[in-house]
């Protein structure tokens, strides 16, 4: 390559949005164009060695990003990957907001080419669809109008943690909550005021549940607890505990009620929702605004 030639590459290298740069055997840095100087560099001079180049972005607080706030951790833990093999490719972000996709060349004298290439448009799309999936994901999980899990979502929570009872005899409980004349709501005000009601009684239950407790919305007026590690005797005092505080609006008061059963054992979820059911009905002819906990045994559901 003759001297014009060179010049010529020199030029385009300098105006290139590519980050170049150009390493000797002892990991100095010798050669760097106008886009490298810009994100790692600054003004400072060459040569320096690789080492002090993110040192002094470090300090400075621009160049490669450091979440850990320890550039000699850092650098420990990044050094032995360095000239590894012949080309190595990776990412990384910067303090500015950058991603940059580096390519390094080890060649045969020692030297090492680096070029980097902005990649922060890829990233962001990549963030895009990360979140887009996890708002799907999200979305088939939840119950669009209270925020609660849907149906599917609750079910498969409590077959998970029923299985788990029969596998460790760990207790768990499941209670099925009815809201008391849901149907004379609707009638009353209208559709919009019953969708605040079951909008604002998740919220109550969200805040007087315990951790662990998780709600779902099996249809209409009609919610499922699955309470892990607790006995149906907690349980109830669980449900007792949310319906004493239970704090309605009072333009349109409402009350709960609720069956609760725990699983025997082998016993299906169908099973165990059956008997909550029917300990839930039981509370409705009982007078409703109150719960009532399932008295079967195992015995009584054996053939």
């Amino acid at each position: 390559m003759n001297h014009e030639h060179s010049a010529a590459l020199h030029a385009a290298l300098e105006q290139s949005d590519l980050l170049v740069a150009l390493f000797d055997a002892t990991d100095t840095l010798q050669l760097a164009n106008a886009a490298y100087r810009a994100e790692f560099l600054r003004d400072a001079a060459l040569p320096m060695t690789f080492g002090d180049v993110l040192r002094l972005g470090f300090a400075g607080q621009f160049g490669v990003k450091i979440d850990s706030g320890d550039i000699d951790a850092f650098l420990a833990d990044i050094l032995p990957r360095r000239r590894s093999s012949p080309n190595r490719s990776f990412h990384t972000d910067t303090v500015g907001g950058r991603w940059l996709q580096f390519t390094e060349t080890l060649l045969p004298d020692g030297w090492l080419l680096t070029v980097a290439t902005d990649i922060s448009a890829l990233k962001q799309h990549e963030r895009t669809i990360v979140q887009a999936h996890a708002s799907a994901v999200r979305a088939s999980l939840t119950d669009s109008l209270t925020g609660v899990s849907n149906r599917r979502h609750i079910l498969d929570l409590a077959r998970h943690w029923i299985a788990e009872r029969h596998r460790s005899n760990a207790p768990v409980s499941i209670a099925i909550l009815d809201i008391d004349f849901f149907k004379q709501i609707n009638d009353s005000h209208g559709h919009q005021v019953g969708d605040r009601v079951l909008q604002e009684f998740c919220n109550d239950c969200h805040a007087h549940l315990r951790p662990n407790d998780v709600i779902g919305r099996i249809g209409g007026e009609e919610f499922m607890l699955v309470l892990p590690g607790t006995s149906k005797d907690l349980a109830h005092a669980v449900v007792e505990r949310l319906r004493n505080s239970l704090r309605p609006p009072e333009r349109t008061p409402y009350t709960f009620s609720a069956g609760i059963a725990e699983p025997h054992p082998d016993e299906e979820l169908e099973s165990v929702m059956r008997r909550a059911d029917a300990a839930l009905y039981r509370a409705k002819r009982s007078g409703r605004n109150s719960s009532v906990v399932d008295a079967t045994t195992g015995d009584m559901l054996a053939p």
